[in-house]
């Protein structure tokens, strides 16, 4: 009889976390702060790649468009192949192709060739992250998902943060190329962990039909019995319309349009404090590069910390006001720049406040996300709210490189800082969820 037993999946995945899950989790972690650094250690380089590039700073927004352009169509075109593939083949794809397109990259001998490789590389960026996070989604139980991605997040907010700070130190050993020299490195040498050790979604398995002895494959270190059920069920819907369209019917449009909204701002905000706040403090407030630099390194205590304090949030007050209180603190505490002189200690505040409110706010907008939309349209969900919400973001570095040429002040800049993270948190406030146990 032990042959025909029959088991639901989320009753599975509800067992005790594990170490083996707990492994997987360290090692999305890994690559989410790998990623992280890739994404923002450029911003703190524009002094020294403009120089060795022989071009002046502000050209250099073309680098950061087209970087934006080439991650906005990845989280489109390429991580909603995963709702149709799996989420690991795609992951161990994307990781490939952006360490050898970024290792490529220290060859460049021009402004053109840089943007050109940054745009191909950031295509396979677009496939990682939105995966990563759906497969530690799918494989959480439902009552701690949405901290499990949130603290996914945190990881990845220390992998920027450490592209702040080491990413200087590089360039000031090995040139500009060292800092892609690491990029490209070090997602290649965890390749073979992953391929050896990342299972597939037990979740996707089951939604998507998969021969039963691959589901048991992904659950027997979770569930030992795993070996002896016959089949796996889901109360989840299963596939109806292809994703791209289901995630703009059947009552989702609104939200999808407003967590498009609500990413392009925050976006906007984060590629353009991130692209430019060290070159304003250099420029605007007269700090030498490699102080502010490291001033602006200090977002790291803000981007790792707050995701723990959101942690305790969720069950107080819900995931929703969590991420909506993130995006009101931002918006006020980017109005700090207007304070003359600018000073370390408000340099510092400033970063510390990003930090947890811009790049720590990710966290919760992701596991909103995630939570909003089933598993057959995860990854599309993902995908298409980042990538088009990054579409919006891209005009955060030419917005950023035209108040540097322009001499834009402190006001202005502030006001930039500030607005997008006001209208993003209206949006999130607009958006209305069918359930909050996802």
């Amino acid at each position: 009889m032990s042959a025909e037993r029959t088991a639901d999946i989320e009753d599975l995945l509800d067992r005790p976390f594990g170490s083996w899950r707990l492994l997987i989790f360290l090692l999305c972690g890994v690559v989410m702060a790998i990623e992280g650094f890739d994404m923002y250690m450029l911003g703190s380089i524009v002094p020294a790649l403009a120089a060795g590039l022989g071009v002046a700073p502000p050209a250099l927004a073309s680098v950061f468009v087209a970087q934006g352009i080439g991650l906005a169509l990845g989280y489109t075109l390429i991580a909603p192949l995963a709702d149709r593939f799996g989420r690991r083949p795609l992951i161990l794809l994307c990781v490939l192709g952006f360490g050898l397109i970024t290792l490529a990259t220290t060859q460049a001998r021009s402004l053109e060739q840089v943007a050109g490789l940054r745009f191909a590389a950031f295509l396979f960026f677009g496939g990682i992250m939105p995966n990563i996070i759906s497969l530690i989604a799918e494989m959480a139980a439902l009552r701690i998902r949405s901290r499990q991605v949130v603290l996914l997040n945190a990881c990845f907010a220390l992998g920027a943060a450490l592209g702040s700070l080491i990413a200087p130190m590089l360039v000031a050993n090995f040139g500009w190329q060292g800092a892609f020299w690491a990029g490209g490195i070090a997602p290649l040498a965890l390749l073979p962990l992953l391929f050896f050790l990342l299972p597939e979604s037990a979740r996707f398995l089951v939604v998507k039909g998969r021969p039963v002895e691959e589901v048991r494959k992904v659950l027997r270190p979770i569930v030992r019995e795993a070996g002896e059920i016959a089949r796996f069920t889901t109360k989840e819907p299963s596939a109806g319309k292809i994703p791209i369209a289901a995630i703009f019917s059947d009552g989702r449009l609104a939200n999808t349009l407003l967590f498009m909204l609500a990413g392009g701002m925050m976006m906007l905000v984060g590629n353009l404090v991130a692209s430019w706040a060290p070159t304003y403090w250099h420029f605007v407030s007269g700090f030498e590069m490699r102080e502010a630099a490291a001033l602006f390194a200090t977002s790291s205590l803000g981007a790792i910390v707050w995701p723990f304090a959101m942690i305790v949030l969720i069950p107080a007050i819900g995931l929703q006001r969590a991420v909506i209180l993130c995006y009101a603190l931002g918006a006020v505490s980017m109005l700090i720049y207007v304070i003359q002189p600018f000073t370390a200690p408000l340099a510092i505040f400033l970063a510390v406040t990003y930090g947890a409110f811009v790049v720590g706010a990710i966290s919760g907008l992701y596991a909103l996300i995630a939570a909003a939309y089933p598993t057959h349209m995860r990854a599309t969900a993902l995908g298409w709210t980042s990538g088009i919400g990054r579409l919006l973001a891209i005009t955060g570095p030419a917005i950023g490189g035209y108040m540097l040429a322009s001499q834009q002040g402190p006001v202005a800049i502030s006001l930039a800082f500030a607005i997008p993270l006001a209208i993003a948190g209206l949006a999130i406030a607009a958006v209305r969820l069918r359930t909050d146990k996802a």
